[in-house]
């Protein structure tokens, strides 16, 4: 699955060696084709984390070996970045030789798998059919959802279609929640995993089905591996034999350099600077400015996400209650002075919104990352710093 940035030529490899868009026009033979389930483990960048998914075509007697993946889409689209964040990104069918397909994969360290699907030769057929109709110019774009409509489930799809049987999917042991999946595999790219724990509101804490956590394609692969079909004869498995094309290269890719770490370190000198450095206001004040203007930047974009994005889970996301835009108000104090009059409301403001947040977190139905409390404990400590100095100037000047 490409959740992020992904190029034809990371995934076609040598561009020019392809010579055909499209199965029309070759002679396949159903009888000596066989088509198989490709899958792609992670790499390490954020477009590579959760692996890819393709359906390999092989006719010996046509000397045919095509892989046809559902996870191309071009930079070349109209307001990329703008359609991107609301979920309108349109990604397109595309196809190449199989040895290339393999290259590009090996290239980055990746293991392929195949898996040889045990399918009819009308099934075969049928799927050929449809993936032909699919690579049509007029049909290569679809709208591109990471969760519902991504490089695995088209290809599940695709698949189910084809089959005049009825597929039975083994039914796995460990349940898992959108949330939970996804974190399988950002476990070692924390500053990704953060960024989706900020963006998924409470609906990606919800259970999977089954067939909803093959959007994973590892998850495909497994379970295809294990599934059988129902024929006249009983159940025979849905893959005859699986094995690996190219072994990866495995790293520990993980990193010390975590954005809880960060935040923790963050609080720690909030509490020296505030505590220790008191005499250089203008500093402390510079230190608000830039941490309050962070976490605006970020509620803006949750705040967009929520009313616009067309993104899966985006809505009904409590990070709004403490990450929102109403924090650029020390940005905006220091550019317009007239502000300053109101600077006590928000700080005791902020410090009510962050105790609050804190009080609530453990029962709101949603996982919040756990670089949250330490950076919310520092708004909550300067914010009420802030408001008790104003409060004891104010005081000073009734007394005056």
């Amino acid at each position: 699955m490409k959740r992020f940035i992904l190029t034809i030529y990371i995934l076609l490899g040598m561009l020019g060696a392809v010579q055909a868009t499209t199965f029309v026009g070759y002679p396949i033979s159903p009888q000596q084709t066989q088509i198989s389930l490709l899958t792609c483990s992670p790499g390490e960048l954020i477009y590579e984390l959760f692996g890819h998914t393709a359906i390999r075509v092989t006719d010996p007697t046509h000397g045919i070996d095509f892989t046809v993946n559902y996870g191309l889409f071009s930079f070349d689209q109209p307001h990329f970045v703008y359609r991107f964040v609301r979920g309108k990104t349109d990604y397109m069918v595309g196809v190449s030789y199989t040895s290339s397909f393999i290259k590009s994969y090996k290239e980055r360290g990746s293991t392929v798998t195949e898996s040889i699907l045990n399918l009819t030769e009308q099934e075969k057929a049928d799927l050929i059919s449809r993936l032909d109709e699919n690579l049509l110019p007029e049909n290569r774009e679809y709208r591109y959802n990471f969760i519902y409509n991504n490089c695995a489930t088209k290809v599940r799809d695709m698949i189910e279609t084809s089959l005049n049987r009825k597929i039975s999917y083994p039914t796995h042991v460990d349940y898992y929640s959108f949330r939970e999946a996804i974190m399988l595999y950002t476990e070692n790219a924390p500053w990704s995993q953060l960024g989706f724990d900020l963006c998924l509101g409470k609906g990606a804490d919800k259970n999977t089905t089954q067939r909803e956590l093959l959007f994973l394609p590892e998850m495909l692969g497994n379970t295809y591996a294990s599934a059988s079909v129902t024929d006249s004869i009983g159940k025979v498995p849905l893959c005859t034999r699986t094995h690996t094309l190219t072994a990866g290269v495995s790293e520990d890719s993980s990193s010390w350099f975590s954005p809880t770490l960060c935040a923790y370190l963050l609080l720690l000198f909030a509490l020296y600077a505030s505590f220790f450095l008191r005499k250089h206001k203008v500093w402390l004040e510079v230190f608000d400015i830039v941490i309050f203007t962070i976490n605006a930047l970020g509620g803006c974009l949750i705040l967009f996400l929520i009313l616009y994005s067309q993104h899966p889970f985006t809505g009904q996301n409590y990070n709004i209650l403490w990450m929102n835009p109403l924090t650029i108000f020390p940005l905006l104090a220091a550019i317009f002075p007239f502000l300053k009059k109101i600077n006590g409301l928000f700080y005791l403001g902020a410090t009510t919104m962050c105790l609050i947040f804190i009080i609530v977190m453990p029962i709101l139905l949603q996982h919040f990352n756990l670089a949250v409390l330490p950076w919310v404990s520092t708004m909550l400590l300067r914010s009420y710093l802030r408001f008790a100095e104003i409060r004891e100037r104010h005081k000073n000047r009734i007394r005056i």
